[in-house]
């Protein structure tokens, strides 16, 4: 379900409901045998189902996220309520797919950044025409790259047109409240990468690792002896 909604919204930026219904009730199915031979205690199932769906929505309530990643934790949620992962305290699975997806898009500035530095060692000329401060070049660099050629879809535009003393130049523009993704090629661009995406790659890791939030903190713990 995850790597299918993933596809659908990187490439249309929309998931229909129909899908969400399908694997709901796919996972309701599921969790009625569960129940039913012993193996789920439904008052687990009830307390996940309940939290996937009050952070879920929540989230997208306030405005943190789409609809379609509110709806993925909902669902998630009712198909594998509970997993004890190797390394966790606690078993809430959409809460542990929530948790290390943040995490993991988190790193996604410093893979930008890598990039844009392979780039400068190369003695790409990806500031040609700007006229910013060495500070915002930097934060630049974690947020977006030089796109060439044609423009690609679903990606935000990061610069400006300006006028100085010396003529017409370029600015960095590092809104993130942006909803129009028309870029034009040779330019600036922060890439669209939805959420959905993420927690795909946030279960991925809690099945075959576990909770990150969890590790950063046992790992901290230890280093610091506390």
């Amino acid at each position: 379900m995850l790597l299918y909604t993933s596809y659908l919204d990187m490439k249309k930026r929309e998931v229909e409901d129909k899908v969400w219904l399908i694997f709901g009730a796919i996972g309701v199915l599921l969790q009625v045998y569960e129940v039913y031979s012993g193996q789920t205690a439904i008052v687990l199932l009830g307390i996940s189902v309940a939290l996937a769906a009050v952070i879920g929505m929540g989230l997208y309530f306030f405005g943190f996220y789409g609809g379609a990643d509110g709806k993925a934790l909902i669902v998630v949620g009712v198909l594998v309520p509970v997993f004890v992962p190797r390394i966790g305290l606690y078993s809430i699975a959409p809460l542990i797919v929530l948790t290390n997806g943040v995490l993991i898009s988190i790193l996604l500035p410093v893979v930008i950044l890598c990039f844009n530095i392979t780039r400068l060692i190369r003695r790409q000329p990806i500031f040609k025409g700007f006229s910013e401060p060495w500070y915002r070049k930097a934060i630049a660099c974690f947020l977006g790259y030089k796109q060439t050629g044609k423009p690609r879809e679903f990606q935000f535009s990061m610069e400006k047109p300006a006028v100085e003393a010396g003529g017409q130049t370029r600015k960095f523009q590092f809104s993130m409240m942006q909803d129009d993704f028309e870029t034009k090629g040779n330019t600036w661009v922060t890439p669209g990468i939805p959420l959905l995406v993420f927690f795909t790659t946030g279960y991925f890791v809690m099945l075959f690792y576990g909770d990150l939030v969890i590790s950063i903190v046992q790992f901290t713990s230890k280093l610091f002896g506390f």
